[in-house]
C-alpha cells in the first residue's frame, strides 16, 4: 500500500469561531470549505450563474437549492428547489412540498447532503457531497491517503497504524478497513469512542461504499474513489435532544413522566425545576440511560439507548464537589483523574500526560501545574475543579442538587464551576432548589441559559413539561420575578403552592402548538 500524505487544502490558521460551514466535494476531487453567511443559494458553475455557492457538477441544477438562515434561533435550513436530480440528506431524498421546493430541512452538526443521479451506493461521476458543520477549524489541513486493494488499513493513534490520527478521542488501535471479495469493510477494534458511518454508529463492522463519510473521534474521513481524505477537527459541538413519550414503572401500572421534549446545545447551562414527585430525578436517570424511558435520547443524532456502550462515557453525573487533596500538586490531582477516566487499553501514560497538559492550557491553570492545592486561591481551586471534569470526553454533565446542604457562598461557587464547564463547550443540566443564588458577580444576571420546568398534573399524577426556554422568558411565562417563585406557582396547596400546575402545562402546550 502506498501512503501519499499530501496537503489538499490549506490556509493560514485563524481564531476559531462558532460559525456554520459546508465541506464540499465535487468533480474537482478535493474538499472546499465554504462558510455560510446568511441566506445562500446553491447551483452549478455556469456563465449565467448568480448562485452564492457554485459546484462543478453537470447533474446539479442552475439554482438547485437554498440555505436559509434563521437569525434569532441561529439555525440553518436547506430547501431543494424541486431540482431534476434532487438532494438527499442523511440518505433520504427531500420530497417536493409546493411549487417552490421541498419542505425546509433543519440542518444539524454532521448532516450529509448529496446530489446524485444513481443509487447512493454507486455514486455518479458528477455527484456532489456536502457536509454541514459548526466544528470546522479555519485553516486546518486536509490530508489524503491513497489506498491499495491488497492490504488492510489500520487506523488509530499508535505509530504502528497505516493511518495515524493525532486525536485524543481516537484509541491507539481504533479501527481497520479490510478489502475482500471486491468489498470494503470497516471493523471497530473495541475502541472507547466508536465509529460513525454516514452519521450512524457502527456495530462491530459495516460495509463501506464510495463517498461514505466516517467520523472517528473528532476526525472526519471521506472515502473518495481510491482515496481517504481526512481532517482532525476541533471537539465537535454537542446537541442533546430529549424525546420521552412516557416513563412507566411497576410493569406499566404507573406513569412517572409523559410528553417531555426539548433540545440543548453546547454551552447551555440548563436549570431543571419541578416539585416533589414531578419526575426530575426520573428524567435525569432516563437521560443517563440508567433507566430507559419510552422515547429517544439523542446526542449529536445518536440514540443513547441503541448505542449505550459507546455513548455512556459522553453523558455523566457530576459529584457535588471534587475533594481536592490539599497536599497534592495540581498536576498530580489531574493525573489521578485521568487514570480513572481514560481506560489504559486506549490511553498510555504519555497520552494521559498530554490530555492533562491540554486541559490545563484550555482552562488556564498550566502555570499552576507544580503548585500544591493548599497554595491556590479560591478562584484557582475552582478552575482546577473545572479541569478535572474536562479530562474525560463527556459532552453532557448532569447534576442532581449539587448545591444541597451548602451555604449561599458555596452554592454560588459550585454554580460558577458548572457554568464554566458549560462555557467550555459542554451541556450542563442542574436540579437546584436555590436557583436565584446562581448569579454572575459582575452583571447580576442569572448564570443559567435555559430553564426546564416539570410539573405534576393533578389529573393523572404524572410529570409533564410546563416550560422550556430562557430565564427571562420563564419569569414572564409564570409571572414571577424570581426563578424559585415558579415552584410556588406549580406546587399543590398542601405543599404551600398555588396548585396551578395544570394551567401551566396547558399554557405551554398551547404555546408550542401555535
Amino acid at each position: 500500500m502506498r501512503d501519499e500524505e499530501r496537503t489538499v487544502f490549506y490556509s493560514p490558521q485563524e481564531d476559531r469561531e462558532r460559525s456554520a460551514a459546508l465541506i464540499i466535494l465535487d468533480t474537482r476531487n478535493k474538499p472546499m470549505v465554504i462558510p455560510l453567511q446568511g441566506n445562500m443559494t446553491l447551483g452549478r458553475v455556469s456563465d449565467k450563474s448568480a448562485c452564492d455557492i457554485c459546484v462543478y457538477s453537470k447533474i446539479t441544477g442552475r439554482r438547485h437549492g437554498e440555505f436559509i438562515y434563521d437569525g434569532p434561533a441561529g439555525e440553518y435550513y436547506y430547501i431543494d428547489n424541486n431540482s431534476m436530480n434532487g438532494t438527499c440528506i442523511n440518505g433520504s431524498k427531500l420530497q417536493p412540498y409546493d411549487e417552490r421546493g421541498s419542505i425546509a430541512h433543519k440542518l444539524r452538526e454532521g448532516d450529509i447532503l448529496r446530489i446524485d443521479k444513481s443509487r447512493l451506493e454507486d455514486p455518479h461521476p458528477e455527484s456532489v457531497l456536502m457536509i454541514f458543520t459548526y466544528s470546522y477549524v479555519k485553516g486546518s489541513k486536509w490530508m489524503s491517503f491513497v489506498v491499495n486493494d491488497s492490504k488492510d488499513i489500520l487506523i488509530g493513534r499508535d505509530k504502528k497504524n497505516t493511518v495515524v490520527l493525532e486525536d485524543m478521542m481516537v484509541s491507539r488501535m481504533h479501527a481497520v478497513i479490510r478489502h475482500s471479495n471486491q468489498q470494503w469493510q470497516i471493523e471497530d477494534m473495541q475502541s472507547q469512542n466508536g465509529i460513525r458511518v454516514n452519521g450512524m454508529e457502527v456495530r462491530e463492522s459495516q460495509r463501506l461504499y464510495n463517498h461514505d463519510v466516517l467520523l472517528i473521534g473528532n476526525t472526519l474521513m471521506i472515502l473518495w474513489s481510491h482515496t481517504i481524505i481526512y481532517n482532525h477537527f476541533g471537539e465537535q459541538e454537542g446537541r442533546l435532544s430529549v424525546s420521552i413519550k412516557k416513563k412507566d414503572v411497576n410493569f406499566g401500572r404507573k406513569t412517572l413522566l409523559r410528553d417531555i421534549y426539548f433540545e440543548a446545545e453546547s454551552t447551555d447551562f440548563v436549570l431543571i425545576l419541578g416539585g416533589s414527585g414531578a419526575g426530575k430525578t426520573t428524567l435525569i436517570n432516563a437521560i443517563l440511560g440508567e433507566k430507559k424511558a419510552n422515547g429517544e435520547i439523542l446526542l449529536d443524532g445518536q440514540d443513547l439507548y441503541k448505542n449505550f456502550k459507546n455513548m455512556k462515557t459522553k453523558i455523566g453525573l457530576v459529584p457535588q464537589f471534587l475533594n481536592l487533596r490539599l497536599s497534592d500538586k495540581v498536576r498530580e490531582t489531574l493525573m489521578d483523574v485521568a487514570e480513572i477516566k481514560l481506560h489504559r487499553r486506549d490511553y498510555s501514560k504519555e497520552d494521559k500526560i498530554q490530555r492533562v497538559r491540554e486541559t490545563m492550557e484550555k482552562v488556564g491553570v498550566q502555570n499552576l501545574s507544580e503548585h500544591l492545592i493548599s497554595q491556590l486561591s479560591g478562584g484557582q481551586k475552582k478552575k482546577v475543579s473545572v479541569a478535572a471534569q474536562l479530562i474525560g470526553f463527556q459532552k453532557v454533565f448532569i447534576c442532581d442538587e449539587p448545591d444541597s446542604g451548602l451555604d449561599a457562598a458555596s452554592r454560588r461557587q459550585q454554580m460558577e464551576i458548572l457554568k464554566e464547564i458549560a462555557s467550555n463547550g459542554k451541556i450542563v443540566m442542574v436540579i437546584s432548589h436555590e436557583p436565584d443564588d446562581a448569579i454572575d458577580r459582575l452583571t447580576g444576571e442569572s448564570l443559567f441559559t435555559k430553564v426546564l420546568v416539570i410539573a405534576k398534573s393533578a389529573r393523572d399524577q404524572c410529570g409533564h413539561m410546563a416550560f422550556y426556554g430562557d430565564v427571562e422568558e420563564a419569569k414572564q411565562f409564570f409571572g414571577v420575578s424570581r426563578l424559585q417563585d415558579i415552584m410556588l406557582e406549580i406546587n399543590p396547596a398542601y405543599e404551600g403552592g398555588k396548585g396551578r400546575a395544570d394551567n401551566y402545562i396547558e399554557k405551554y402546550k398551547d404555546k408550542m402548538n401555535r
